[in-house]
């Protein structure tokens, strides 16, 4: 899923080191979001297809929030397969945002970012500005390789 040059990969990590190393967040390699794909590997997806996609299109969205918002899309902290209720899509947007907010003073757009990732799903928080249209396209793509790509290894091992 890394399209990034290894000169765009080090500045992608000079922009999301402070936050992906943090303790709170290192929380969410102990949570599976899609498959074997836990909600750390997925947020770090999401957050490199978004830088990649805001150069690749030239969208000109400001690297660093746009980096912080697409990492902490999904910084709900807990295991949605066992602990999250049946409208988990529809409400984890916010809670991440009330985390981020709470845990790393995230900016106004970047919490309307992740607000907003979810759509279509959450109709009435449609993104709003750059940054949530990149990282609501960039969770889309994420999430359908990893899934597709979970299914495909499942296949195979039955096989």
């Amino acid at each position: 899923m890394n399209h990034l040059s290894v000169k765009e990969e080090r500045e992608f990590q000079e922009k999301i080191r402070s936050i992906a190393w943090d303790p709170r967040c290192l929380r969410m390699k102990h949570y599976i979001q899609h498959g074997t794909i836990t909600t750390y590997d997925h947020c770090m997806n999401v957050a490199k297809e978004a830088f990649w996609l805001n150069r690749k299109l030239r969208v000109h969205a400001d690297e660093r929030q746009l980096v912080t918002a697409a990492f902490l899309h999904d910084y709900f902290l807990y295991d949605w397969h066992t602990h999250g209720d049946h409208l988990h899509g529809y409400h984890h947007p916010h809670i991440a945002a009330v985390n981020a907010r709470r845990d790393f003073g995230i900016s106004k757009e970047e919490g309307k970012a992740i607000e907003s990732h979810m759509w279509p799903l959450t109709l009435f928080h449609a993104p709003s500005s750059r940054i949530a249209w990149l990282v609501t396209l960039a969770d889309k793509i994420c999430s359908s390789k990893e899934t597709l790509l979970e299914r495909r290894h499942a296949g195979e091992s039955k096989n």
